[in-house]
């Protein structure tokens, strides 16, 4: 049987030295990734959920907000995604909801070491899942703010844009994505992202079979 839910919980990284306009605006940009149809909820100043009804999207969705917070270039987000049941969800405030989902999320978070931002726990995910996502965050965070902008474009829509969408929106040549997109290694981690989705998947939504942005 497949998780029911996904749950991302994240608290920003050095919001405590922070200014309060340095954290309400990574706090928008989060918000602005999925926002209210996914019960964007803020939790304590500087932390914040997200909840997603169908699990395959979980690690787009982290990946997502990873890419849309370095390419703002201000503060950065530790994130833990939890798979499993979710009980007494509402999406204007995430705060009563429950289930094993929310408790694995949660308990992630408390795991991720200092100077990594990323994991995972919950049904059907093994240490395997958890040593996968810590390749992803590290090479995510060596990107440059322009190779995380490209990303970020990327995997605006579970759909992908094409790559001339994300150079018009960038005001740049096609070539130039393409080539920020490669040096960034983001076909293999897209890639992965799908095969999350096609394993975890508990709905018959549909997707863009390339996986990436296409010409």
């Amino acid at each position: 049987m497949k998780p029911q839910a996904a749950v991302l919980t994240g608290d920003l990284i050095g919001s405590t030295g922070a200014s309060q306009d340095a954290t309400d605006a990574a706090m928008k940009i989060v918000a602005a990734c999925f926002g209210a149809a996914n019960g964007f909820t803020r939790f304590r100043g500087d932390g914040w959920q997200v909840y997603f009804d169908n699990p395959g999207y979980g690690l787009w969705a982290m990946l997502r907000i990873a890419a849309a917070l370095r390419a703002a270039g201000g503060l950065e987000s530790r994130i833990s995604l939890g798979l499993g049941l979710a009980d007494n969800v509402d999406l204007s405030n995430l705060a009563a909801a429950n289930g094993s989902a929310f408790v694995a999320s949660g308990r992630a978070l408390s795991t991720i070491h200092k100077g990594n931002r990323f994991a995972m726990a919950g049904d059907g995910l093994d240490m395997l899942h958890g040593q996968l996502v810590s390749l992803i965050d590290e090479r995510m965070v060596g990107w440059s703010q322009e190779q995380a902008e490209a990303a970020a474009l990327a995997w605006s829509s579970y759909e992908h844009p094409t790559q001339f969408e994300i150079a018009k929106r960038l005001g740049i040549s096609r070539q130039a994505v393409a080539a920020r997109l490669k040096s960034a290694g983001f076909m293999p981690i897209d890639l992965t992202q799908w095969r999350f989705f096609q394993t975890f998947n508990n709905s018959n939504g549909t997707f863009n079979n390339e996986g990436h942005p296409h010409d």
